[in-house]
């Protein structure tokens, strides 16, 4: 039965929604038709077994219809003629032949129902071969389109972001810019205040002239106590 599943998954299977997904579309198109062809060709050989299974299992079903009306033909003989040993005798081999015929009856049902499967798939497969033949060459040119698309969208991506990153290394540039300015500026300004006003001399002055002072009051004070 495992043909049976692989024809359902392939023709289960969305060949646009895939298109995404492949590297080489034109390729696994072209293997999607081999596949299917390999599959078809398997079916087919499959149908012919099991059609030869079920003229068996007819002509089977045939015999034993005939042994059993056979064997109840018989046991009515022995009956008529008293002989009931062999009566029970035939009635045993018709219950025996009946419990085949049951056995070959049911395996004639599956086959018929298993042969129509085949014959319903095989027809979908080929509806679905014949399809994807005559869309291949759409499919592959939308494949070519979608790759191109991908390739240009992701290229654009690309572009985006080394736009980004120049960017960022153009503010990084302009924000060390603005640090340079303001360190020369902080500088600057500290050597204003450094500098010192007109103040500031005067009370230096006024502070060496104290001092001054102050040196020659006790260079005095020092001689008169000599």
């Amino acid at each position: 039965m495992n043909v049976f599943k692989r024809i359902g998954d392939i023709i289960s299977s969305n060949v646009n929604s895939a298109l995404d997904k492949m590297e080489d579309p034109e390729k696994m198109i072209d293997l999607s038709i081999r596949e299917l062809e390999d599959a078809i060709a398997e079916m087919r050989s499959t149908l012919a077994e099991k059609r030869i299974e079920l003229v068996k299992c007819g002509n089977m079903v045939k015999d034993l219809k005939e042994s059993v009306e056979r064997w109840e033909e018989r046991s009515r003989m022995a009956l008529e003629k008293g002989l009931d040993d062999m009566a029970r005798e035939a009635i045993k081999e018709k219950l025996a032949a009946k419990d085949r015929l049951k056995g070959a009856e049911e395996a004639e049902s599956t086959l018929k129902e298993m042969i129509n499967s085949v014959e319903e798939s095989l027809d979908k497969a080929n509806g679905k071969l014949t399809s994807l033949k005559e869309t291949s060459l759409s499919l592959k040119a939308r494949a070519k389109l979608a790759k191109a698309r991908l390739k240009v969208e992701k290229q654009a991506k690309t572009d985006e972001s080394a736009s980004y990153a120049r960017r960022l290394e153009e503010m990084k540039a302009k924000i060390e810019r603005w640090e340079a300015l303001a360190d020369i500026h902080h500088d600057s300004v500290r050597t204003e205040a450094d500098k010192p006003s007109f103040s500031d001399l005067e009370k230096d002055a006024e502070v060496e002239k104290e001092l001054a002072e102050l040196k020659s009051k006790m260079k005095d004070e020092n001689k008169e106590n000599v």
